[in-house]
């Protein structure tokens, strides 16, 4: 073989590694370049043969395929305010780039009871014609206290209706009834919790369910037909123990985070120990008039015998999702 032919062949060689080096890191800054988060891999694959797939860009994010996952049945989560926060801020409308067509992170499969909705309309609580302790009224939604302004004082605590990257759309303690906003969840510490209230108005009767097991079932009093009790998804606000407990209210009221929807105002009826005296907020309590159970008596409020109030205290924390159905 002659030299020039030798030289030929060796160029030859030099090009064909040169390009394939050259394709090689082609491939390797296409996959580093890429914005979309890499498929997931399971952790058992072994790492000398990952399959060239793990390149393929997600259709979804990485927020979406961490955060939507279905909690098992029954279960609800609760959302409490950090105690180094002592206001919070809750937006009225959702937050740039919050998607509604996606699924929900916080799913049941329990149906949810009808909300009655007769306070359309009325005053909003709170508002700056009506001032609510602890509850304020912004120019982009709301701000709550934290702790409350129950007594003794309480950490803030909401009831989880979806969450969605670092936001978490919740329940609110405002007027109408079953209103929702979005706060974001780094003030927030979230658990679940397997406990639910159950309400009955047509039979009259309260029950404690916890993970398909029945912890207490009472008899009630509901709301007059001039004062119903509002049906509806609530949770429990606050437990506040009564400073008369031989009083109208027992001794213990568990606060909601519904109001009246017939009353404006309560003239002095709420939940005893609250510097909101007026406000007509629903509580489930106690009562000095054992005879009201099983009738329709209250200004709404369901009332239970003292000495199941004070079971249903000792059972449910705040929290608590509590469902009233008709």
């Amino acid at each position: 073989m002659t030299t020039t032919r030798k030289r030929v062949l060796l160029w030859v060689a030099v090009a064909a590694l040169a390009a394939s080096l050259m394709i090689g890191l082609g491939l390797w800054i296409t996959a580093a370049n890429n914005s979309e988060p890499l498929q997931p891999v399971q952790s058992t694959a072994s790492t000398a043969a990952v399959p060239t797939t793990t390149l393929k860009p997600s259709i979804t994010t990485t927020t979406v395929v961490i955060e939507y996952q279905t909690l098992p049945p029954g279960t609800h989560e609760v959302a409490t305010a950090r105690s180094q926060f002592n206001q919070v801020q809750v937006q009225s409308e959702p937050p740039a780039g919050w998607n509604q067509s996606l699924t929900p992170v916080v799913t049941s499969t329990e149906p949810e009871p009808p909300r009655s909705g007769q306070d359309l309309g009325r005053v909003l609580i709170p508002s700056a014609e009506f001032a609510v302790s602890g509850r304020a009224l912004t120019r982009t939604g709301w701000v709550f206290t934290n702790p409350g302004a129950y007594d003794p004082p309480q950490p803030l605590v909401f009831g989880v209706v979806s969450r969605q990257g670092p936001w978490s759309q919740v329940a609110l303690p405002v007027r109408p009834n079953g209103t929702t906003g979005w706060i974001k969840s780094d003030l927030l510490v979230l658990s679940t919790t397997q406990k639910q209230v159950v309400i009955s108005l047509t039979d009259r009767s309260l029950r404690v369910v916890e993970a398909g097991q029945e912890l207490l079932t009472a008899p009630i009093s509901v709301g007059r037909p001039s004062s119903p009790t509002p049906t509806g998804s609530f949770y429990v606000t606050d437990i506040v123990p009564s400073a008369n407990p031989a009083g109208g209210y027992g001794p213990v009221a568990l606060a909601l985070n519904g109001y009246s929807e017939a009353m404006d105002t309560f003239g002095g009826e709420n939940a005893e120990g609250t510097p909101d005296s007026l406000a007509p907020v629903l509580a489930v309590h106690g009562t000095n008039k054992p005879d009201s159970i099983g009738r329709a008596a209250s200004n709404g409020c369901p009332r239970l015998f003292n000495q199941d109030i004070l079971k249903l205290a000792a059972l449910v924390p705040a929290g608590t999702p509590v469902a009233i159905w008709p």
